[in-house]
């Protein structure tokens, strides 16, 4: 296994990478989201993780190990986390933050929160909720209808209010501390892919690589074991976007991989495309395009370039030559493997012809009365904003053909002054084996 005493616990912590934060780290958080509490006129907040892209808010307040939960954090007082079992309490005192309080829940999160609340005295407060509008692929938040509406009945004189955009945009650059996280896990990328390629090769399995890359990572300190997630897809055809299958490799193929390595609870997130032999001359133009568009997109990643400029460059030659795409080309990875900011979900002109699509279907929440109630105009920010020094990003530049192939590659970045930092260099490109 990987050591590096950058990330050893400090004294009373657990043997977990995250338990390594330091107490400045968690006053720079608290400190920030207080200071937003107080401009808005919140009490407390709370806040709810759930899913694998969806439960970073409440990990990156109370900095312990991975797992869906929830928590009550409050302007003053010390933040209470809750999951489903007290008998996890010990764990979760000893990996998270000093001043962090542990209860469980027992599939009940509005009835402790209630009492959490209660005990801080904030039950006639005002009371912000994360979780209640999302972005991106989360974009009608992740609390429950039930939980919200009993807290509502439990708390009758309590106001609440959306309060999801504060932690979107504390959260969007990243401190040096949660640098160094993705950096090691960029490290257990980098291992990844040299497990693949020293096994990815014609009779060989998808599986098979699947399993020697999973192991590589693992026994280098990775700890997705606790949420495994990878794509790999092999050979010419659509779904291109799927978890390994028995299929074997052939000659000729090519084997695109998306990686999802934690440590400490932050994500490396590149991808690369590997072809097995010389590659194929349909899949050549796809990879100029793809490759002019990746180093577009890198030239964007600086400090003061507005969004808007990352989405056009990271798109143009794609859709110029003719390919599209159905997954965004550059986005934010950190505790969530994807994370604001993120580009252009699809792009292209995209085929409807084939049986197994469903009819795409337009529409918007804005559209709904009460999510413009409860968002106001404290979103816009996601389309407006410039690119930050900080700012963790997956670039991954993708082209599609015909519904019949595809290509995909880009490596995650750190953007500081003078541009992005690059943590997976075999990403670059394709790879011909």
């Amino acid at each position: 296994m990987v050591t590096d005493p950058r990330f050893f616990p400090r004294d009373g912590r657990t043997g977990d990478a995250a338990a390594s934060f330091s107490t400045d780290e968690r006053d720079r958080r608290w400190n920030a989201v207080r200071a937003a509490m107080d401009a808005r006129g919140l009490d407390c907040l709370i806040v709810v993780g759930r899913g694998s892209n969806g439960s970073g808010d409440t990990r990156w307040l109370d900095g312990g190990d991975y797992g869906e939960r929830s928590m009550v954090f409050p302007r003053k007082g010390a933040p209470v986390t809750f999951w489903l079992l007290q008998n996890w309490g010990k764990w979760y005192t000893e990996s998270c933050f000093e001043g962090v309080r542990y209860r469980g829940h027992e599939g009940k999160v509005s009835i402790v929160a209630t009492d959490a609340i209660r005990e801080l005295g904030y039950e006639s407060g005002r009371i912000g909720v994360v979780g209640l509008i999302g972005g991106g692929y989360g974009a009608e938040g992740a609390i429950p209808y039930m939980t919200f509406q009993n807290l509502k009945r439990l708390l009758p004189d309590a106001e609440f209010a959306d309060a999801s955009d504060i932690l979107t945009r504390l959260r969007m650059v990243k401190s040096s501390e949660e640098i160094a996280m993705l950096e090691k896990a960029a490290e257990m990328v980098n291992i990844e892919i040299d497990a693949v390629l020293g096994c990815c090769r014609p009779g060989v399995r998808e599986s098979e690589v699947y399993a020697t890359l999973f192991a590589a990572s693992l026994r280098a300190g990775a700890e997705e074991g606790r949420d495994s997630w990878l794509i790999m897809c092999s050979g010419k055809g659509y779904p291109v976007n799927r978890r390994p299958t028995d299929r074997i490799l052939r000659t000729g193929d090519m084997m695109c991989i998306g990686y999802y390595a934690r440590y400490g609870g932050y994500w490396s997130h590149p991808h690369t495309s590997m072809s097995l032999g010389p590659m194929d001359e349909e899949y050549k133009p796809l990879r100029e395009a793809v490759r002019e568009s990746l180093h577009a997109a890198l030239d964007a990643l600086k400090p003061g370039t507005p969004w808007s400029e990352v989405d056009r460059a990271s798109n143009e030659a794609v859709i110029r030559a003719g390919f599209y795409h159905e997954i965004p080309q550059v986005h934010g990875v950190g505790i969530d493997g994807i994370e604001p900011p993120m580009t252009t979900i699809c792009a292209g002109e995209i085929p409807r012809k084939f049986p197994w699509r469903e009819p795409f279907v337009e529409g918007s929440l804005a559209e709904n009365p009460e999510w413009r109630e409860l968002a106001g105009e404290r979103y816009g920010f996601l389309a407006d904003f410039e690119v930050e020094a900080g700012m963790s990003l997956a670039v991954e530049i993708k082209a599609a053909h015909e519904d019949r192939m595809f290509i995909v590659f880009g490596p995650q970045v750190i953007v500081e002054e003078n541009g992005p930092r690059i943590l997976t260099p075999e990403a670059m490109d394709v790879i011909e084996l």
